[in-house]
């Protein structure tokens, strides 16, 4: 990782065009772009491991970021991606909570860095872009509760019990020969 300048008013445009900052006026937009450090990853590079505590959001302002999470065995699997304009660690600015997954740079990237304290201050002193990104960060957790919500139930569907197996036996053939019936063909 590398910090990285910008001039401010391309650093404005491009939060212009992350997610979260979208509803910011100019001036709200000016103030919060003084807030962020701005760092280049490499492709590969990790913004944030499993497992270690963060204080910061990230706007992602060029590149792909990977998602990937570690399992039991300590294989990672990769369970999706964020692209420019979207944002990561938004649980993280609430409280010291281990992070759910890794995030590695895809490719290239440039990332936004926010620190929970800074933020705070920034949303102390303009409540109004204060609430709208709020509004946006709540949204986004909500979401993202919703679709792991609904990959547990489908998961869960998934699973075959041992109920299962035997009302499944119920409905089995006892032999071959119940199955092709006398003649040797499929009874019906």
């Amino acid at each position: 990782m590398q910090p990285r300048s910008m001039k401010t008013d391309r650093l404005m445009e491009e939060l212009r065009h992350t997610l979260i900052l979208q509803n910011l006026g100019r001036f709200e937009l000016k103030r919060f772009a003084a807030l962020c450090e701005l760092r280049e990853y490499e492709p590969g590079e990790a913004l944030v491991r499993q497992d270690s505590i963060g204080n910061e959001l990230h706007l992602l302002i060029e590149g792909v970021v990977d998602i990937a999470v570690r399992v039991k065995d300590g294989e990672t699997v990769k369970v999706g991606e964020v692209g420019k304009g979207d944002v990561l660690g938004e649980a993280s600015i609430f409280m010291n909570l281990p992070r759910t997954a890794d995030a590695k740079a895809h490719g290239a990237c440039l990332v936004a860095a926010v620190p929970r304290d800074s933020l705070f201050a920034y949303c102390d002193k303009n409540p109004r872009a204060g609430l709208k990104i709020f509004t946006f960060v709540i949204y986004s957790l909500l979401r993202r509760l919703g679709a792991t919500t609904r990959e547990l139930a489908l998961e869960r569907e998934a699973i075959v019990t041992r109920e299962d197996l035997d009302r499944l036996h119920e409905f089995l053939p006892k032999s071959l020969e119940d199955m092709l019936g006398s003649q040797g063909r499929w009874s019906t």
